[in-house]
């Protein structure tokens, strides 16, 4: 994420009013009114039960070597063929996603948890605090997502946890300075003095009164985020930092496959629509949860 899409993300923030969360009625109702939502939604739930029931929807071990059986074409056996070592595409993409949208979700869930953890401390406290903070995430924001991520794992070596790591400390900051302007906006409003003049302690008020009124532009930047961090731990495999062979991961898959595109093209195809299709549907999701809970674009798609 850049230091643009940052600011555009902040321009898009929007609180909800004291006392007002979203129902979850009426994030149902908007959900199912809005037909690209929907249909990013099918996408995402698809592939994920796909991941759940690997072992039912695969027939063959994903990782069984049968060189007799190399680039067989699709058929009732093999639906997606074999690759160069004859073992079942289908059953490597299922099993792949499996690692891949786990992995994701997993550095997902802890970009945010310390984006806001970090946000909500230097927001609220301000002073020599905020100041620090906001340094730091300002030095962090100053390099490409990519390359800082890239940069870490050098620093670590390659493997799938050094690269879970990297992500997380490069991505981290972005949230941490959204957040960070929430709490700003918020924590001098009617409802927040209130809370201070019953005696509440401070993280009483945090946790109880301010972070619902900032939890709606955090569930959406996560979840249109989700895509982007996909398609970097993808990255990561292609390049060979992440998932070492012969583990299914969708971005070793397509690493794999490269060398064979002209003979067996079945080997990076079928792993690319993977990564294409969990993308578009985190991003129409992203998207339609964007359209529910922001009251200015509310009620516009359908």
């Amino acid at each position: 994420m850049t230091t643009a899409d940052v600011v555009s993300a902040e321009a898009a923030i929007v609180t909800i009013p004291a006392g007002q969360p979203p129902h979850r009625t009426r994030l149902l109702a908007g959900l199912l009114r809005d037909r690209t939502a929907i249909f990013g939604l099918v996408l995402v739930a698809i592939l994920t039960l796909a991941a759940i029931f690997a072992p039912l929807l695969a027939s063959h071990d994903p990782n069984a070597v049968d060189v007799a059986r190399k680039f067989l074409p699709p058929s009732r056996e093999f639906p997606l063929g074999t690759d160069h070592l004859g073992r079942d595409v289908f059953a490597r993409i299922v099993y792949g996603a499996r690692l891949s949208i786990g992995s994701t979700l997993a550095a997902s869930v802890a970009i945010s948890f310390i984006g806001v953890l970090v946000g909500l401390i230097a927001g609220w406290f301000g002073g020599i605090t905020d100041t620090l903070i906001s340094r730091v995430i300002d030095i962090l924001l100053a390099f490409p997502t990519f390359l800082l991520a890239l940069a870490v794992t050098a620093m670590l070596g390659p493997g799938l946890r050094n690269v879970l790591v990297a992500i997380i400390l490069a991505w981290w900051a972005s949230y941490a300075r959204i957040v960070r302007s929430a709490v700003l906006a918020e924590k001098d409003k009617p409802y927040i003095e209130a809370a201070r003049a019953c005696g509440s302690p401070s993280m009483r008020i945090l946790l109880r009164h301010l972070l619902p009124n900032i939890v709606a532009p955090i569930v959406v930047l996560t979840t249109l985020d989700l895509g982007a961090v996909l398609l970097s731990l993808s990255g990561f495999s292609f390049l060979g930092l992440g998932v070492k062979p012969p583990t299914a991961e969708w971005g070793s898959m397509l690493s794999e496959g490269r060398t064979y595109l002209s003979r067996a093209p079945n080997m990076m195809f079928y792993p690319g629509v993977a990564i294409f299709l969990m993308v578009l549907g985190f991003n129409l999701l992203g998207d339609g949860l964007r359209d529910i809970l922001d009251p200015r674009t509310r009620g516009g798609r359908r």
